[in-house]
């Protein structure tokens, strides 16, 4: 009996070292965030947009992945969702807004993936916005789409807009795996006026299907059933 208290006191005690261990995203962003912004305002005043843009990407692969997200708020819409404590699967977070414009086709497309994943996958949708603006844009998506929001001028769940907004920008897409594992950190397409519409909707095929690429790490998904463009759609 004894010998069977130990082992278990033991595992106890291994679990709460490893739990010890774990780095929050809060805790990666604030040993890497200044070195990042001096980085990216240096290539801006060089005129070196391309760089600046792939800055986020080397510091998301070098410095963020692996990390785990911090117990955020947020509030409910039409959810059962309202922290980040809260996620028992893999999860695709995309942050939206009413004054940045999705870019044509993604909606369609993530409401499609949703259908074919959502068993395995949650997809939350966050606004930064008052809950009479979502309610209006919430009818875009997919009821299997958690649609949550945050209003700044209410001054709550500060360290979710600091977190998921304010450090990294807009129209961000977080990839986490079902223990709250960073897997991957990228903006989501942006608006181009030069492309087709069937260019639109590839182009957010392409991006959303590599998010939950990402998550092979964590989950059984099978990559090769993933579309790679509306012919596969």
């Amino acid at each position: 009996m004894a010998r069977t208290l130990l082992i278990f006191l033991l595992s106890v005690l291994s679990l709460a070292a490893q739990e010890n261990d774990k780095t929050l995203f809060s805790d990666a962003l604030r040993l890497n965030i200044d070195a990042y912004n001096q980085r990216v305002d240096e290539a801006l005043e060089l005129g070196d947009l391309d760089f600046a843009k792939s800055l986020l990407d080397t510091l998301v692969k070098t410095k963020l992945q692996g990390s785990y997200i911090d117990p955020l708020q947020f509030e409910r819409f039409d959810s059962g969702i309202a922290s980040t404590e809260e996620l028992e699967k893999p999860t695709i977070l995309l942050t939206y807004s009413s004054w940045c414009i999705p870019s044509e086709g993604e909606i369609p497309v993530l409401n499609k993936l949703s259908q074919r994943y959502g068993d395995m996958i949650d997809f939350i949708v966050l606004f930064w916005d008052s809950k009479s603006t979502v309610r209006q844009m919430a009818k875009q998506f997919d009821k299997n789409i958690h649609i949550v929001y945050v209003d700044e001028t209410q001054n709550k769940h500060m360290q979710t807009v600091n977190l998921l907004k304010h450090a990294l920008g807009l129209s961000l897409s977080f990839v986490l795996g079902a223990d709250g594992e960073i897997l991957d950190i990228n903006r989501r397409p942006p608006n181009q006026m030069n492309l087709t519409e069937n260019q639109l909707f590839n182009q957010n095929i392409v991006f959303l299907s590599r998010q939950i690429a990402a998550i092979n790490i964590d989950h059984n998904i099978n990559i090769n059933d993933l579309p790679e463009s509306l012919a596969t759609f």
